[in-house]
């Protein structure tokens, strides 16, 4: 059986679309895909990205034909729509040894990305969506979720000491309030996840430059 992606996250997004994974995160992607090559697109119905490997877009092909026989007799274009945005809008992504990823700026465009990200696991395939905009107007499971992760990172930097200088001051517990969720004010650090050795930051400087997404067709 296939490992599957579990868990969330809250990382921090470079200007240039770099993004450092979870460990587990990592771990899966080389069970499922050792050579760490992977897909991005959009999501079906929620404004977000999706990322997936070759297993989970040849059972997305299957499931797509599958379901053509529903529109046989009425108007196709609602299959063919499904078809464009799942194979279409996607662009082709190699994991760097060290769990970094980068989102091509199309993708960021249309996932809205901005500079921190909420990782959520569905199984064959993990979610990004803007931490920003969670917090503003996602469901509420998903903004329950943000607000924890935020909570335990400030609750982590009292403890540890910053690490990380600050950005934007109640720059998130004030969305949080705005949802109506519970939130004790405290000094926001950014959103980063830190993989073992040190923070996202201090992998994003210390390691090579130059990875970029894989365009060519696999």
């Amino acid at each position: 059986m296939d490992e599957l992606f579990i868990g969330s996250a809250i990382c921090e997004v470079t200007t240039g679309g770099e993004i450092v994974l979870p460990r587990h995160f990592h771990e899966t992607i080389i069970s499922r895909s050792p050579d760490g090559r992977l897909f991005v697109g959009l999501h079906e119905e929620s404004p977000c990205l999706v990322v997936y490997d070759r297993i989970f877009a040849a059972q997305q092909q299957w499931d797509l034909e599958n379901r053509r026989s529903v529109f046989l007799g009425t108007n196709l274009e609602a299959h063919y729509a499904r078809q464009r945005r799942a194979f279409g809008f996607v662009e082709h992504v190699t994991l760097a040894p060290d769990g970094m990823m980068m989102l091509a700026p199309l993708m960021r465009q249309q996932g809205r990305i901005g500079n921190a990200a909420l990782l959520v696991a569905t199984g064959p395939r993990f979610e990004i969506w803007d931490l920003d905009m969670v917090l503003e107007s996602a469901p509420a499971d998903l903004v329950a979720l943000a607000t924890l992760h935020l909570k335990y990172q400030v609750a982590n930097e009292e403890h540890h000491g910053a690490s990380l200088r600050a950005a934007d001051p109640h720059h998130y517990t004030a969305r949080v309030a705005q949802s109506g969720l519970r939130l004790q004010r405290a000094p926001v650090l950014r959103p980063r996840h830190d993989p073992v050795g040190g923070t996202a930051r201090q992998q994003m400087e210390a390691r090579p430059r130059g990875i970029s997404s894989r365009a060519e067709k696999y």
